[in-house]
């Protein structure tokens, strides 16, 4: 056989090889990794089971079992996030993101992290526009412990004047490290809305002015948690390998106690009609070259404009 039309076909039939690797790999990560899978591969129908309910205290519960693989994520959604933060409290939302996890009742400082990671699962959390969430991925037998701890710190974060204080200093550092000494630091997504809208709560420093971070106190921080910290201020997302019905039970066992806080008005996130171009610059003594940014309105959420405009992205 001719010795190139051999090595083509070899070459054909690595590449093959190359690409049902690559698809077992891809399928063994979606089924381990991911918080919501699809339905079992045996019905020709993509369905997607999702129940929710709330209860009385108003925690809103989303619970959505697959049983693709034997792990669990929960997620706790908290309706406070950087736009919808107080004014003279800008980064009070980003600090709780860290706060929420130097201690509570029953779980010392990071001991929640350990909680978890000793028991096979991984976590995070992350500050967004109009909410802050926390989440774990557990091995399924572990849901219960998820849940205990996730209403542990709901229930009664341990906000102290050494942990504000030691929070104000990691956010302080974040912030320098981000965004004050680093070249087009927070560029765009930091100064982007700063410059596009008119808004208040649209238009602050979404990190948090280190004054204002400086300035809270102790009183600051524990209202600021008890108002916002709080079950109707919240929604509870399970999925993954689990029976609803023993799901059920144990969300009332540990959040079904704990009490709903007198939540402030929702600010108005409304923004005057654009009728011309708006055009800013920022100098960055750091940055060796120029960068460029350009932003549209969306429109309001929800709207058949909104989803429209999703597609044509």
């Amino acid at each position: 056989m001719d010795s190139k039309l051999l090595l083509g076909k070899r070459a054909k039939m690595a590449r093959r090889r190359r690409t049902a690797l690559g698809l077992l790999i891809g399928t063994a990560l979606l089924g381990a990794g991911t918080c919501a899978q699809a339905a079992p591969a045996e019905s020709s129908e993509f369905r997607v089971p999702v129940e929710y309910y709330k209860l009385p205290n108003g925690l809103r519960v989303v619970l959505s079992p697959n049983h693709t693989s034997p792990t669990i994520c929960v997620g706790v959604y908290y309706r406070i996030g950087f736009r919808v933060e107080p004014r003279d409290r800008t980064g009070f939302a980003h600090l709780f993101e860290h706060m929420m996890f130097q201690g509570s009742h029953n779980l010392g400082k990071m001991e929640f992290v350990k909680l978890v990671q000793q028991n096979g699962g991984t976590l995070n959390g992350s500050t967004r526009f109009d909410f802050t969430n926390y989440f774990e991925i557990l091995p399924a037998n572990k849901l219960e412990t998820a849940l205990w701890a996730e209403a542990d710190r709901m229930g009664g974060l341990a906000v102290t004047e050494e942990n504000l204080k030691n929070q104000q200093g990691v956010v302080g550092n974040e912030v320098k490290v981000n965004v004050l000494n680093r070249p087009y630091g927070g560029f765009p997504w930091l100064d982007m809305p700063q410059y596009a809208n008119s808004n208040w709560f649209n238009s602050h420093n979404f990190y948090g002015d280190l004054k204002d971070i400086d300035a809270a106190t102790l009183t600051d921080v524990q209202s600021f948690f008890k108002t916002y910290y709080a079950p109707n201020n919240a929604a509870l997302a399970i999925t993954g390998d689990f029976e609803p019905a023993e799901a059920k039970k144990f969300v009332e066992k540990y959040f079904g106690t704990l009490k709903p806080s007198q939540l402030p008005p929702q600010p108005d996130l409304t923004e005057p009609r654009q009728e011309k171009e708006k055009r800013a610059s920022k100098p960055d003594a750091l940055a060796k070259r120029p960068a460029l940014a350009i932003g549209y309105h969306m429109p309001d959420r929800n709207t058949p404009e909104y989803y429209a405009m999703g597609l044509r992205r």
